[in-house]
């Protein structure tokens, strides 16, 4: 092993041992990779593509060794300069400006009403609390979401349900007028109440539910639906009941679900745990991977998340929007497929994993 692969190994393995989050070789690799291109450190997560708890300690590491420098944010010495220069490894960073990567331009599939009264409504929804994890997507990124389910085949004439709403999908898809059926489940009193009230105020059939999905969906709401929608917690305890429930609300077979992860909240290994379990408890194949679909807004309490204070003092800084990104998954259900349908006791925790940091 030569001595860059060693030291990119002890970096690794001290930041992994410390966040108890799989690191590797490639992750300080990209990290340093990442540095390059911003000074912040809420930016680097997103570039590198590494979970957040991990990269800030990738990034004391990389400190005390003289790599990186805090000067009103963060960036490489001429250490970490030549570091990067000898080992060759670089990161670059490019976005279609028409559909940011998402493939569709929602703007040419939702008609200007919509959107215009999407804008609108959006804007007096609650605040997101730390309580359940919240933080909204751009009002831009839900109008993609639903545009993208137009694209598939799986709005116009079907029934949708939505589990856990703080970004109005629902609002959106009923705007649209071409869903059978839609509903909502959700576990925040302040949301149902306010899609229930813009419902009946712009003549939209929603069904509204406040439930914690730690209990079996009504049996109004099983097997039911051709599609769901949901972005769910992140440890996977979280994505077995968010998604368990989902599939468990589909009516069977060529259904379809929609969900969305981070890599700031779930490294690289979770999603390879979160793939098995999809196949083997849930038994649905993944159709369709597209990376960073989700952009989300600062939340009011980020300096009350648990990453917070695991900054060095010098980079806790608000970021400007856009850092906190998530991928959307497709998945249908094939023959044999099954959702998760037992009860949760209500004193299990989904919240928590030690690769937590927004929340």
């Amino acid at each position: 092993m030569d001595e860059n692969k060693e030291l990119l190994t002890e970096i690794a393995r001290i930041a992994e041992e410390k966040t108890k989050i799989p690191a590797y070789p490639r992750s300080v690799l990209n990290v340093l990779a990442a540095i390059s291109i911003t000074d912040d450190i809420f930016w680097v997560a997103r570039y590198s593509r590494e979970a957040l708890n991990l990269v800030i300690e990738i990034v004391k590491e990389l400190e005390k060794r003289g790599f990186v420098e805090y000067d009103r944010g963060i960036r490489l010495t001429d250490k970490g300069k030549k570091f990067l220069e000898e080992v060759g490894y670089e990161l670059s960073f490019k976005m279609c400006d028409r559909c940011r990567g998402r493939t569709v331009v929602f703007s040419e599939i939702l008609s200007e009403d919509v959107i215009k009264e999407f804008m609108k409504i959006q804007r007096n929804r609650p605040e997101a609390i730390q309580q359940y994890d919240q933080g909204y997507v751009t009002p831009e990124t839900t109008l993609a979401r639903v545009a993208y389910m137009h694209y598939r085949g799986d709005l116009k004439g079907r029934d949708i349900i939505i589990l856990g709403d703080d970004d109005l999908v629902s609002i959106a898809v009923g705007l649209m007028g071409l869903a059978r059926r839609i509903a909502v489940i959700d576990i925040d009193e302040r949301l149902t109440r306010f899609i229930t009230k813009t419902a009946d105020e712009y003549g939209l059939k929603i069904e509204v539910y406040t439930e914690d999905l730690r209990n079996p969906l009504p049996e109004n709401l099983y097997k039911k639906f051709d599609t769901f929608q949901t972005d769910p917690l992140e440890s996977i305890k979280g994505l077995r009941v968010f998604i368990g429930r989902g599939i468990a609300a589909l009516k069977g077979e060529r259904c379809s679900g929609y969900f969305y992860l981070t890599l700031m909240d779930a490294s690289i290994d979770k999603w390879r745990e979160l793939q098995k379990l999809l196949l083997t408890e849930f038994n649905v194949v993944i159709t369709e991977i597209i990376p960073d679909f989700s952009e989300y807004i600062n939340w009011g309490y980020m300096e009350k998340m648990h990453a917070w204070q695991k900054l060095p003092e010098q980079l806790r800084k608000i970021p400007r929007d856009g850092w906190y990104v998530s991928t959307l998954f497709r998945i249908e259900t094939l023959r044999g497929s099954r959702g998760l349908v037992e009860r949760i006791p209500p004193e299990e925790d989904i919240y928590y994993d030690e690769e937590l940091a927004s929340a």
